[in-house]
């Protein structure tokens, strides 16, 4: 990917200084809502239900200031964070992520997935951009169009080329090497991962714990979801307890928060695949960490 340069980096000033901007105005805005509200909670005793109802009515538009006020915050600690991280390269940038809890509270987190081999690769079936913007298609033997049908080659291009630290394995690799009729019934899975000598099965299933465990000692896994319409890659576990998934169909695959309920909900068959020089029995009876990369 093409670096920042230095006389880029100022891009950010402007985001900072309107977020900031807006960080004063909802303390100003919520330090007169604090005042109104102290005089509707003193008149309470003279105005009863009416009054109480209004009480309450200040207290909830509090907290959704409070929120808001916080998450404006946070997103220019993201911004002069993304900043500096510009400055080390865009793997460091991107790999910080903005996701909001259930009550809609922002938290700048860094991606920390268990990765084999300190990088994990993330493809799309639609192609790639490159540094002008143009949108490029993964080229084909195939005889089908990876756009449109190549969401199996090209989770297993981003399975490969994660365990094995080799981005040289792209899906046209994958699609090249498969007829179409593998993409059926994930017989391209058994197919190339025995080109590339790895053990690999689909006779595991989905269940968590030894979803964790496998991934936890560098496996991969490819999970067809939609009812067995679309093929997903799992890279990897987060510190967190979240996934490392790879979406085919979506460019924001990595910036999206990925439980396990997102992965088993409608899946049908599971594959796992275990990295150079294990097994994928060995990969689910050793004890293994999600670390810190």
């Amino acid at each position: 990917m093409n670096e920042y340069a230095v006389s880029d980096y100022g891009i950010f000033d402007g985001g900072v200084t309107a977020v900031r901007s807006l960080c004063d105005n909802y303390e100003t805005g919520r330090s007169n809502l604090t005042s109104y509200y102290k005089v509707l909670s003193d008149g309470t005793i003279f105005l009863g239900p009416i009054c109480d109802s209004c009480v309450a009515g200040f207290s909830k538009v509090d907290g959704k200031i409070t929120t808001a006020s916080e998450n404006f915050k946070v997103i220019s600690d993201y911004l002069i964070d993304t900043s500096a991280n510009y400055q080390k390269g865009d793997s460091d940038a991107s790999a910080k992520v903005l996701s909001a809890d259930s009550n809609g509270r922002l938290e700048a987190t860094t991606l920390q997935a268990y990765r084999g081999n300190g990088q994990t690769v993330y493809y799309n079936q639609k192609g790639w951009y490159d540094e002008q913007g143009n949108l490029h298609r993964w080229e084909t033997t195939w005889g089908k169009d990876i756009a449109s049908s190549g969401c199996g080659p090209t989770s297993m291009a981003a399975c490969l080329a994660t365990m094995l630290g080799d981005t040289s394995i792209t899906p046209s690799t994958m699609a090249n090497m498969m007829n179409y009729d593998d993409n059926i019934g994930g017989n391209y899975v058994t197919k190339i991962a025995a080109h590339y000598n790895l053990d690999q099965t689909h006779n595991i299933g989905l269940d968590q714990s030894k979803m964790d465990t496998f991934l936890d000692n560098g496996g991969t896994m490819i999970v067809a979801v939609n009812d067995g319409g679309h093929y997903i890659a799992v890279l990897g576990r987060n510190n967190d307890g979240t996934y490392v998934v790879c979406d085919p169909n979506d460019f924001n695959t990595a910036q999206k928060t990925w439980n396990y309920s997102d992965i088993a909900t409608g899946h049908t068959m599971v594959f796992h695949i275990a990295p150079q020089g294990k097994t994928v029995d060995e990969c689910l009876q050793e004890h293994g960490v999600a670390v810190q990369v």
